[in-house]
């Protein structure tokens, strides 16, 4: 009698072992919308940061396409960083959409199965001088069917116009991980301009060179600066003809010493065009 008490004495315990565990990985299967998280910083160690989150519980499922996600933003924030060793993250918010309405550009059929991920991420890090600083970046990027999909140049965009003053998207191009040059108009006709080089002068050259082979140039006026940012003036009437007849094939930026050179893809070959619409 004793020994057949002691095996179900050790059935039971096995039990609910078993179920113990079962009920922790249930647990950790679970997809919160605010809570801690994990990530590593810029030497690689592990840091416990808060995290919010609108829709990560309603369409990514699992833990692991979130811990995959999480990732994926902390990776692209570093990816900006002048010293992305020196990155410590402190806080994130992400925000995941369903996007029932995206076009491909090429095909014009809709896509199906498309999720947008919009991530804000402060953390503390170098800047361009050296000096550690509080800052804050923020990335979009798609999942379609649980895999990370670049869509950027591959959809329609909306329709340049302005919105509060400001016109609602840039011209951003990037090539090989590594060049990029976003390209961004004000209501006031100034023009800003941001790449990867990491300090600019006064008198940098952007090239555009449109489809039908016309090239335009601006120099910039800033002083210098290494936050990689330019300024320019407005383009004379003679580039405005030549921009309104044509679209853009690539952009090319030059400062003291260092270039970067982008083609534009094919959904935003017809920036210029649609953007001197508005003026």
């Amino acid at each position: 009698m004793k020994k057949i008490l002691q095996s179900v004495i050790a059935i039971l315990s096995f039990a609910f072992v078993l179920n113990a565990c079962s009920t922790d990985k249930n647990a950790e299967e679970v997809v919160l919308n605010k809570g801690k998280i994990a990530v590593e910083n810029g030497k690689g160690k592990t840091d416990t940061i808060s995290f919010t989150c609108t829709g990560c519980k309603e369409h990514l499922g699992t833990k692991k396409l979130f811990d995959r996600v999480v990732n994926h933003a902390v990776e692209l924030t570093k990816k900006e960083l002048k010293f992305p060793l020196s990155y410590l993250p402190e806080n994130l918010e992400l925000t995941v959409i369903k996007e029932d309405k995206l076009v491909d550009v090429e095909s014009n059929k809709p896509l199906d199965g498309v999720y947008q991920v919009i991530s804000e991420i402060k953390y503390v890090a170098k800047n361009g001088y050296g000096n550690e600083l509080i800052g804050e970046s923020t990335n979009s990027f798609y999942i379609q069917n649980e895999k990370f999909v670049d869509l950027k140049n591959k959809i329609k965009l909306p329709k340049l116009a302005f919105e509060k003053g400001f016109i609602n998207r840039d011209l951003s191009c990037f090539s090989n991980d590594t060049d990029y040059i976003t390209f961004t108009p004000l209501k006031d006709k100034s023009i800003i301009l941001k790449s990867n080089l990491s300090c600019v002068d006064e008198g940098s050259l952007l090239e555009i060179t449109l489809k039908n082979g016309d090239k335009i140039e601006l120099k910039s006026w800033n002083d210098f600066n290494c936050d990689g940012v330019s300024y320019f003036y407005w383009f004379s009437l003679k580039d405005i003809e030549k921009l309104k007849s044509s679209e853009i094939s690539t952009l090319f930026f030059y400062s003291d010493g260092e270039a970067s050179m982008v083609d534009v893809p094919k959904n935003q070959k017809d920036y210029f065009i649609q953007l001197l619409e508005l003026f």
